[in-house]
Parts: structure tokens; sequence; C-alpha cells
């Protein structure tokens, strides 16, 4: 199963890598902390004069349907359906970001990887990649951090990094700097840079950290607004799940906002939209979707920005026993296995193994002093459960070497080439 769920990883990558022609770009993009880091080394305890929020910041998203727009037209929604169909293949190695020697830049390094959560499969999987990248090039130590999801864990994490004099640390995933943001600056006055990679979106500001990886999660958005607006010939009644304190799901709702408000009429179309709360998710929010599609019957695809919440809306539609498709992105397996069984119509997966090498090869950009893409080569594909039987019905290796195909292996090839690497 943990093949499958690579395959399904792999496979969400390809869709951004058409839009992003990614490395090619040579804009320095680093995001100061918002607070300025002492020279001198002091406790976190020390660091309590920083102003900073308390709570994470809650961003809620709506839609609005312009009231004077025209219908879709037939060439608009075979545009859409080209962009479709175009990220269901495997993406394309896109990065031409000027060559460097990744042996010399890495050889002194040590390097502290923190997940939001270790035991969640994209997570683990994405640091076991980063992990094996980094040692086979040549990083001199990298330490994975145990963490549980919980702000103590992740705060614990970063402060056992300082200790244990690391040079650089990757928070990858979703992880929410509002609730780590003392630890941050503790990490950043001891000489250690902070980089964050998984949670922001091209053009979304960041804060805390020193270095975001920038990828284009709104590209994820705009592919499953258009998914639901061909599939409906753009008769889409559709019900958002928006995590709210999710730093993610606001990059993702950027895209799938601006397709659907471009595309979608009010006489053929509505947006309603529940912003919920991680607590929520998995305690009470499965009867709030519930209740929406109860009271709106006209309502056909429900869309899920947070992959957390996949669980609560297939329980929720199942539980309203009506047909009502479900387009959701993420890359674990519990994704994987919805897509394969049918319970999610349509998944925008990201491969983690090619999401680790676009991390690496950002720090080492940094690291080198080189020019820095305003966008990281890090794709997105289209899954559905006829893809994905279809691409193991024409694969011999079965399911143990599935996630090999579901991405290629052309940004190997490619990354190992441009890191001079042999």
């Amino acid at each position: 199963m943990k093949k499958l769920i690579s395959v399904m990883l792999a496979l969400t990558v390809a869709v951004s890598a058409l839009a992003l022609s990614a490395c090619g770009s040579k804009e320095k993009s680093k995001t100061q902390s918002s607070g300025t880091s002492s020279e001198s080394s002091k406790s976190l305890s020390g660091s309590s004069e920083v102003q900073r929020p308390k709570e994470a910041s809650i961003e809620e998203v709506e839609v609005s349907i312009d009231s004077s727009k025209p219908k879709i037209t037939e060439t608009q929604l075979a545009d859409l359906n080209t962009k479709i169909s175009v990220n269901q293949g495997i993406p394309k190695f896109t990065c031409t970001s000027e060559k460097l020697n990744a042996r010399e830049i890495s050889k002194d390094i040590r390097v502290a990887l923190i997940s939001k959560n270790s035991s969640n499969s994209y997570h683990y999987h994405l640091n076991d990649n980063l992990e094996r990248g980094a040692e086979r090039i040549g990083f001199k130590d990298i330490i994975v951090a145990e963490t549980d999801g919980t702000s103590s864990t992740m705060n614990d994490a970063i402060n056992q990094a300082v200790k244990d004099k690391v040079d650089l640390i990757i928070l990858s995933g979703d992880i929410n700097k509002d609730l780590v943001a003392g630890a941050i600056e503790y990490a950043q006055s001891n000489g250690i840079e902070v980089f964050s990679a998984g949670s922001r979106g091209l053009e979304q500001p960041d804060h805390y950290v020193d270095f975001t990886v920038p990828i284009n999660y709104s590209f994820a958005g705009e592919l499953m607004a258009d998914w639901g607006i061909v599939k409906t010939g753009g008769k889409i009644h559709a019900l958002v799940v928006n995590c709210s304190d999710s730093e993610l799901s606001p990059a993702v709702f950027k895209g799938f906002k601006t397709e659907f408000e471009q595309y979608v009429s009010s006489s053929d179309g509505s947006c309603t939209t529940i912003n919920a709360t991680s607590i929520e998710v998995g305690n009470g929010l499965a009867n709030r979707i519930k209740n929406v599609l109860k009271n709106n019957p006209k309502i056909n695809y429900v869309f899920v920005f947070d992959d957390s919440a996949i669980n609560d809306a297939v329980s929720a539609t199942v539980q309203v026993g009506v047909d009502i498709k479900i387009v959701a992105t993420g890359g674990s397996t519990e994704d994987m296995d919805y897509t394969q069984s049918g319970s999610i119509d349509m998944l925008v997966a990201q491969s983690y193994e090619w999401t680790a090498y676009g991390m690496i090869d950002y720090v080492l950009r940094v690291l080198g002093g080189l020019s820095l893409p305003a966008a990281q080569d890090v794709p997105f594909r289209i899954l559905t459960k006829d893809t994905m039987k279809k691409a193991m019905d024409e694969y011999s290796g079965g399911y143990d070497g599935f996630h090999e195909i579901a991405f290629g292996n052309a940004f190997i090839t490619g990354y190992n080439t441009l890191w001079n690497y042999q």
C-alpha cells in the first residue's frame, strides 16, 4: 500500500509542471521573518517580547458570481477539457535553472527535517525522500524529527534542532507558523535559517521563516474547478469545504476561485462555502456538510481543499444518499484509496518524491548564493478511478512498482544533471 500511496502522490505532481515551467525563472524570493532575529543566542522564553498572534490566523473564503456574466461557451469548455486532458498525463521535467555543484555546496551542511505530522503517509514519504536524496547528494547530516500534528511536538522538534546545532531547518507540509513562531525565531537567533515548503502558494506572503519554496498550489485549485465545470457543462452547483486555519487551503482556493468566477454564470451555477477549523475535522464537519447538502439539493459537486477533510465529505455524501461528486487534492494513502474506490470523483495529486527533489534544489540554490526560481518545478496530476485502473492494467509490475511510473523518472535524471551528480 505504501507503493500505491507513492504512486498517487507522484501523479499529483504532474499537473503543476505544465503551468509552471518552473525553475526557469530567476527571481529572488526570500521571505523575511516577521520578527528581527538577534545576533546573540537567546532562550525561547527570552523571545516573548516579540509581538505575534497568539492563535492561528483564520482565513475564510468565499466565491462570488457576477450576475451579468454570460454562460460559458463551447469553445471555453473545449479549452478547459484540453487542459484537463493534458494534466491527466505524466508531467515533463521543465526545470531550466543554472547548473550547480551539489556535493560542493552541501558537504558541510547539517539539516533538520520537520513535518506537521510524521505519521501522515504523505509527510512520512516526503521526509523519507528528502532524507535519502540529501544523503545521496552529500549533506553532512540529516535529522528527521518525529511529530504528531500538535504544536507542542513541532515546537519541541525545532528547539531540539537548535540543540543539535544544525545549519538549517526545513519545515514541510501544512505547518501553521503562527503556532511555532517563537521556536522559529529562537532558531534564527542562533544563526539557523528556516525554510518552509508545502504550505504557501506563489505570490502568497509567508511569515516568520527565511525562505519559502515556491510551489504553484493555486494550479491544483484551478484543475479542481475546471473538472467540475467541464463535467457539468458549466451548470455546477458547488459546495466548497475550506479549512480556514490551514495555510495550504487558501493557496488552493485562490486558483479555484479564479476559475469558478471566470467561467460560471449565476444563471447556471452557484457556490456555497463551509469555512471550518481543524478542530471540526472529524468532529462535526461531516454533519455540517450533510446539513448543507440536505438544505440545498441543487449541489452536485463538493470540493475539498484540505485532504484531512476528505473523510468528512465522503461520509456526508454517503449519509445524504444522493449522487454528489467529490473533488479533492491530496496525496496520502487514504486519498488514493478513496480515488481508487470511486468515492472521490477526481483527485489532484502531488508526488512526494518530485516535491522532495524540488525542495532540495531550492535549498542548494540558497546555500550556493544562486538565483532563485519564482516557481519550483513541482507539478500535479489528475487522478481518477479509471486513470488509475488503466495505468495499473498497462503496468506489469503490480502495486509494488506502480508509484515509479505515476510521475515518471524524468525529474530524477533532470535533477542529477542539474546538480552535476554522477
